[in-house]
């Protein structure tokens, strides 16, 4: 069975040092935030689990799920160098979700004054929040004219027993659904998804087509469809086998501020759609398991925001530039930085690559270009580049007045300028890199094996 159950489950049998067991009683409040951020200045990712959450009885909370790119990797079955050609391959094979009668996500069933979000263990995270979010909601909507599906996350305040502020800040399909059924007089049924299989968190933070389900995403990443049931509410899918979801509306005549939160700059934010979402009825597992993104600049966070959309930005590169090697988006840089590695045969091209990023990715604001020879995942590698092969006379160009992410605090409402670095050698130049023959390094490797 796929679902977030089964793969906690596997995780504890095969991989136990990837799952850290808490099971002393807790607050819900700030701790999960706090011991995933300190165990990350430490190096380390664990998966959390805290079993015994101070007056939420049997139910628990998990976090840090996708804080380490190998172990999402894993929850689709491929190794972390593969992750962009599987999310690829999937994209272009999609798996039509299988639709059932009922599932377990129903086992209880909160309606009218008993749908209370304060009875869920939803947490606080920085002390700048404006109060409790649902970091990992999955808000799952439906097309107003065709009726496509779509999951995607939103960030959720928590302002009353029945009452969320939500903000749509990413002006995407569940946004665009939004606007329609404004215009139409018509709040937009939505239902909140709280834990599922990885593969759906993972298909929710894909860049897809208007027309295609990221659920049909999910099935194909999970290798067999994915099983849905009809929310007793609203009329929208929700996975059968999901911890908790919350159903409502999103009203199409109320907006009240919403924020500030701590998002994935490192800094807190008022800025939001400032929706409103009125719950109609919260449905759960027995015993359920609360799922919670580390927010803010933590490894999780840009993790599983960057890596489904830097996934459909490879396959655009690839299928644009023959020379065009890879690339990464260094944690520093949240999602702003990206350091693109090329197989260089011609100048000219380090200014390609970097204009096709920018354009396949409003949120960068700096691209630097580096040749075959440089790690572009290692910092020090692209600045001794940068040291070395650029002059920036030449080699930097500024691109003002460019669409950026609004959540940029540097930017003027959404506009901003863009640097693209040429870091590669001239082809007229001659160099090459200091090395160490192989054989002295296999010396090296024994000699220092055990210690």
């Amino acid at each position: 069975m796929n679902d977030l159950r089964t793969f906690l489950d596997e995780i504890r049998r095969n991989d136990p040092q990837q799952l850290l067991t808490i099971s002393e009683k807790t607050d819900k409040d700030y701790l999960p935030t706090g011991l995933a951020l300190e165990l990350e200045k430490r190096g380390k990712a664990p998966i959390l689990l805290f079993e015994d959450l101070q007056g939420f009885g049997n139910m628990k909370l998990v976090a840090n799920l996708f804080a380490s790119r190998e172990r999402m990797a894993r929850s689709v079955g491929v190794q972390a160098d593969d992750f962009f050609n599987k999310l690829s391959g999937c994209l272009d094979a999609l798996l039509p979700a299988e639709h059932v009668s009922d599932g377990p996500v129903h086992e209880v069933i909160w309606l009218g004054s008993q749908a209370d979000l304060t009875k869920l263990p939803i947490p606080r995270h920085f002390s700048e929040d404006a109060g409790p979010y649902i970091t990992a909601g999955m808000v799952a909507a439906r097309d107003p004219d065709t009726g496509v599906g779509n999951l995607a996350y939103a960030r959720l305040q928590v302002k009353g027993p029945r009452l969320l502020g939500a903000s749509l800040h990413s002006r995407q399909h569940l946004w665009d659904y939004f606007q329609r059924a404004q215009k139409a007089g018509k709040d937009l049924p939505v239902a909140v998804v709280i834990g599922a299989h990885p593969a759906v968190m993972l298909a929710a933070a894909a860049k897809m087509g208007m027309d295609e389900d990221e659920y049909d995403l999910a099935g194909a990443l999970m290798g067999r469809p994915l099983e849905l049931c009809r929310a007793r509410t609203v009329d929208v899918n929700v996975p059968a086998h999901a911890e908790i979801v919350v159903e409502g509306c999103l009203l199409a005549d109320t907006f009240e501020k919403e924020g500030p939160f701590g998002e994935y700059t490192g800094y807190a934010t008022g800025r939001s759609t400032n929706n409103v979402l009125r719950v109609t009825a919260i449905t759960m597992r027995e015993s359920p398991i609360f799922v919670d993104i580390v927010p803010g600049n933590s490894s999780e966070h840009l993790i599983l925001g960057g890596m489904s959309k830097q996934a459909w930005v490879h396959k655009r590169m690839k299928e644009a530039l023959p020379f065009f090697m890879d690339f990464h988006y260094p944690p520093s840089g949240t999602h702003f930085h990206a350091f693109v590695r090329i197989n260089k045969t011609a100048e000219g091209q380090p200014q390609q690559a970097a204009q096709l990023m920018f354009g396949l990715d409003h949120y960068l604001k700096l691209v630097i270009v580096v040749d075959s020879d440089i790690n572009p995942a290692s910092e020090s590698d692209v600045l001794w580049a940068m040291a070395t092969r650029m002059q920036a006379d030449k080699d930097v160009a500024i691109i003002p007045n460019s669409l950026c992410n609004m959540l940029d605090p540097s930017s003027r409402d959404g506009v901003g300028a863009k640097m693209m670095v040429d870091a590669t050698g001239s082809m007229k130049a001659s160099f090459s890199r200091l090395t160490i023959p192989p054989e002295t390094r296999q010396i090296v490797a024994q000699l220092l094996k055990g210690n």
